[in-house]
């Protein structure tokens, strides 16, 4: 009778110490839980971007247009779109018969030029050595000096011909080099690598000097154009690293292109074209342009995009 008053007393004890247990157990893991919360906060604001604009994909200097220097006809289109083109490959040849003609005149008239000069040339040599036999032949005394003066102007007369004559190959020369740049002017060349990506002009169809007929993509980085809202401005900066997605695809917090970098940024304000706030009118933007890290595999030119710039 006396031992169960004794391990009941023992009781009260034990739950004392179990629930002081629980107790600073509490605190503890209380503690490492509010530990956690600012490094979590603090790596949600790194991670937060610190502006964000509108961009669009374009290439470094942007598209070629490409314009004949001459009105004309198309003779021959010898691309197509699409097609890959090299530095000075000929794209589009208007028709140039007269051109043609005048060229052959002028090669026909270079050519008879240098001729006339090589002939006149030719005689020089024997002149001299004519003029030379008759001078020793009068310290000799036999010959006069009638002879001596005819040998020289004999070789003055040819020397004059022979100058007259390479100035005349000259201007034929000349004349022909600038018949022939006439000519080239009726070829339009591709003014480096690139690729056709629209053709407005067909073989038979008249074109105008300066009219726009071709349109290429040439062979540069591709670059973002971004319109950075004047209250983000402050916080961007040149280096800055970026996230850039397609505008309007869903995608949100996943990547559909490299990082990419601030290369630049503009020294002006101007207007936003890629956003606008109909009721507040204009928004007031400054440009700037990024490089991607890597190449991107799907970017194409002229693409929305929406850009996040981070620290």
């Amino acid at each position: 009778m006396n031992r169960v008053p004794s391990s009941l007393g023992i009781l009260p004890g034990l739950t004392l110490l179990t629930a002081a247990l629980l107790a600073l157990g509490g605190c503890s893991r209380g503690k490492e839980s509010a530990s956690l919360i600012p490094a979590a906060a603090a790596q949600t604001r790194s991670a937060s971007p610190v502006a964000v604009a509108r961009g669009k994909i374009d290439v470094e200097g942007g598209l070629l247009e490409l314009a004949p220097a001459t009105s004309g006809v198309v003779q021959q289109l010898l691309v197509k779109e699409g097609q890959q083109v090299q530095k000075g490959q000929v794209v589009l040849r208007l028709a140039d018969e007269a051109a043609k003609a005048d060229l052959a005149v002028a090669d026909s008239e270079s050519q008879l030029a240098q001729t006339k000069l090589k002939t006149r040339q030719a005689r020089l040599p024997a002149l001299k050595s004519t003029l030379a036999r008759w001078q020793a032949a009068a310290k000799e005394g036999a010959a006069d000096l009638q002879n001596v003066d005819e040998a020289a102007q004999a070789l003055r007369d040819a020397q004059a011909e022979a100058e007259i004559a390479a100035a005349e190959a000259q201007v034929a020369k000349h004349r022909f080099e600038q018949l022939r740049a006439l000519q080239q002017r009726h070829e339009l060349r591709a003014p480096e690598a690139a690729t056709v990506v629209r053709i407005s002009a067909h073989a038979g169809s008249a074109v105008q000097s300066g009219g726009n007929v071709m349109v290429l993509l040439p062979k540069r980085p591709l670059i973002v154009r971004a319109e950075v809202n004047e209250s983000f401005v402050p916080a961007i900066r040149e280096g800055m690293k970026a996230t850039v997605l397609a505008d309007g695809d869903g995608t949100a917090g996943k990547p559909e292109f490299p990082t990419a970098t601030v290369q630049r940024i503009s020294p002006i304000y101007g207007t936003a074209r890629l956003q606008d706030d109909t009721q507040r009118g204009p928004v007031r933007v400054v440009e700037s342009v990024l490089v991607f890290d890597q190449p991107p595999a799907n970017a194409k030119v002229g693409q929305n995009v929406r850009v996040s710039f981070h620290e």
